[in-house]
């Protein structure tokens, strides 16, 4: 059991602290920069709270999980403290890593013992105690150095948000036609089962993978907006090399 220091009560925050809480590790303080969503996390942890980082208090070591500009200006106030962040892109002297590959939304479960993280600490006793809390939550526990870390996050970027993205844009396509996104949702669940079982790759299909060029050629008429023509050109373009 270690003591913990969750700066952050967010998305990330919330779910990362109700694990480690589960596990049987003490969080003894929730640092948020509202006195509400401190004391909303803290509550859940049966633990203090507060606003102020210069009132913190002793602990095994701190976790930071806050957004990705802000990590650096809240480290450079932690003293005498091992602390680890759970950015997949953020790089900080003496800081360890404590990274965990998904996508966070608080109301909506996840099962953690799923859920990667990805290690890292220069120094190796404070990696051992990251690697042991993280295996306490998580099945799914990987040593990885900066360099793989951060390729790691671009890949999950291009794979989630650019994917949800994509998303956001056939909502809104369907919905100038009166046409309901729920439709689309059989088609989106399929094709994130397929690379279950199939390389991405070989689980492409559609105009392009068909090389249907007078079908893409009426898609992008179709499309009123020049972004979202660039957008279709571009990617069109990438499945094509792949052929």
């Amino acid at each position: 059991m270690k003591k913990i220091i969750l700066i952050g009560a967010g998305n990330v925050a919330h779910h990362l602290g109700l694990s480690l809480f589960g596990a049987g590790h003490q969080i003894i303080q929730v640092i948020s920069k509202t006195q509400n969503s401190a004391k909303g996390l803290a509550e859940k942890l049966n633990t203090d709270f507060g606003t102020d980082i210069t009132n913190i208090k002793r602990a095994d070591f701190v976790l930071i999980a806050i957004n990705d500009d802000t990590i650096a200006s809240v480290a450079a106030q932690i003293k005498n403290m091992p602390f680890a962040h759970t950015s997949g892109s953020v790089s900080i002297e003496n800081a360890g890593v404590f990274y965990p590959l998904q996508t966070f939304s608080k109301n909506i479960f996840l099962n953690m013992k799923e859920v990667p993280f990805c290690i890292s600490a220069g120094d190796k006793g404070f990696e051992n105690t990251l690697l042991e809390v993280a295996k306490s939550i998580s099945n799914n526990v990987y040593q990885i150095d900066e360099n793989h870390r951060k390729t790691l996050h671009l890949a999950a970027v291009f794979a989630c948000n650019f994917s949800n993205q994509m998303y956001c844009v056939a909502e809104d396509l369907l919905k100038k036609s009166d046409l309901d996104f729920e439709m689309l949702k059989p088609l989106i669940t399929e094709t994130a089962n397929k690379i279950k079982n199939l390389s991405p790759s070989n689980a492409q299909t559609g105009p392009a993978k068909r090389n249907d060029l007078e079908t893409i050629k009426k898609q992008i008429n179709l499309l009123e907006d020049d972004d979202l023509k660039a957008i279709y050109n571009l990617i069109t373009a990438q499945i094509l090399k792949q052929k």
